[in-house]
């Protein structure tokens, strides 16, 4: 997060910032209906003080997790069309990232375009 503060308006950055802390509690809660089996072993299993990204990283994101996310959860937290659409941009920034430091594969990117364009279309 510390290169994009850099690189976007102040309020740009707080979007960005409101949508990860969003997708973190997400996670938090229910993270282990999207990982597999061996996943959600390690997940039950990680200490108290370990938030699911310390230790799990991008390539254990699924397409089905970002669809509830945006779909259920958000509108669950009061959110609106316009911060639906603005989760869609931060996810689709951040696997463009992901996928060009070699966290995610070409695959994964892809199916996970498809899905993102069609929340940036309809908000």
């Amino acid at each position: 997060m510390s290169e994009q503060e850099t690189c976007l308006k102040p309020d740009a950055f707080m979007d960005c910032e409101d949508v990860i802390l969003l997708y973190e509690e997400f996670l938090e809660l229910n993270a282990e209906d999207y990982l597999s089996d061996e996943d959600r072993a390690l997940c039950t299993a990680r200490p108290e003080d370990k938030s699911y990204f310390d230790v799990f990283g991008p390539e254990q994101l699924s397409s089905d997790g970002i669809k509830d996310f945006l779909e259920d959860y958000v509108v669950e937290v009061g959110g609106g069309k316009k911060l639906i659409g603005t989760a869609a941009k931060v996810f689709q920034n951040f696997f463009e990232w992901a996928l060009e430091k070699g966290y995610i594969e070409e695959k994964a990117f892809e199916t996970n375009n498809e899905i993102l364009a069609k929340y940036r279309k309809r908000h």
